[in-house]
């Protein structure tokens, strides 16, 4: 079977359009496969759209985007989140994000290397420490041995207690944070082959495997994706992530990617369905180009794509 067996219609072309610059580069450096040296004018194309435009004018050199000493004050609009939102967007490094990162490093991790918010009790919070090592990978830093030791600690933790990767605030089922830590090993492993951490891995693709999944009942909202993402998740980005590693031909994996396919429209595209708190560059319950990307991104590494890539 291909991928574009399965759409009503060949995005691809759409996500091209040069006026939304992220997915644009997204598609060509993972669709496309094109290499990084190829992507220099793309990338410098993603620094000039206003959007972050705005965000580097908006920087300042004493607190950043939020406030310097807690890097989770502001939530999606505060320096952390700034920092995944641009991670999300595909964002190269650039002077402005050192700063953030090194505050990040130094204020918003533990003696122990786990990640969790100040005031957010003694538990580290996989969700938080998956998103933090997704952003600092993403911009250059893993292989600080700060952030060597909290994939450390993150890794040590799911290995002790494999059952239980859900909310350790509130105990209770959260897949979140188990997709926000996958989410950062795929991010890691892509770019060091040598260091794939298959065991931890799996513990998190069985965990978010074992569950139901009841899209038409209590996890309807699964159903709503959105972009850009903060601490929740959406069906988009579980196929994504699931995608990327060997459980893509599981079955639940495959029953939900048929979910996902559902969600399509008849031009083979899927919409923004949920209000996000930053970045309203797309209207809900409109085409997302993100989405789309993400979403024809794990169907060709289910399926292979013998169009685009070389």
């Amino acid at each position: 079977m291909h991928w574009m067996d399965l759409v009503a219609r060949d995005p691809v072309p759409w996500l091209l359009d040069p006026g939304n610059p992220s997915a644009r580069l997204q598609t060509l450096k993972h669709i496309y496969r094109k290499p990084a040296e190829q992507l220099f004018g793309e990338q410098q194309a993603l620094l000039a759209w206003e959007p972050v435009a705005r965000l580097r004018r908006h920087w300042d050199p004493m607190h950043f985007w939020g406030r310097a000493e807690s890097p989770y004050y502001g939530g999606p609009v505060g320096n952390f989140g700034t920092l995944y939102l641009l991670t999300q967007m595909g964002v190269a490094r650039f002077p402005e994000v050192e700063p953030v990162c090194e505050n990040l490093l130094a204020n918003g991790r533990r003696e122990d290397g786990h990640y969790a918010p100040q005031g957010g009790g003694a538990a580290p919070w996989h969700c938080y420490a998956g998103m933090a090592l997704h952003i600092l990978t993403h911009f250059g830093y893993g292989d600080d041995p700060r952030v060597v030791s909290a994939w450390q600690a993150l890794a040590a933790t799911m290995r002790e207690d494999p059952d239980h990767l859900g909310c350790v605030m509130a105990d209770r089922a959260c897949r979140a944070g188990a997709v926000k830590a996958l989410a950062a090993l795929i991010h890691c492993n892509t770019e060091s082959p040598g260091g794939v951490d298959t065991a931890t891995m799996g513990l998190l693709c069985e965990y978010l495997l074992a569950h139901a999944y009841d899209i038409a009942g209590e996890d309807a909202d699964w159903a709503k994706p959105r972009f850009p993402r903060f601490y929740d998740t959406d069906l988009i980005e579980l196929c994504h992530v699931l995608a990327h590693t060997a459980y893509r031909t599981h079955p639940t994996s495959q029953r939900l990617l048929r979910h996902m396919l559902d969600l399509q429209d008849a031009d083979g595209r899927w919409h923004k369905e949920k209000v996000t708190p930053a970045l309203a560059e797309e209207r809900i319950f409109q085409p997302s180009r993100w989405l789309t990307f993400e979403a024809v991104h794990a169907l060709v590494l289910t399926y292979g794509d013998a169009l685009y890539a070389p």
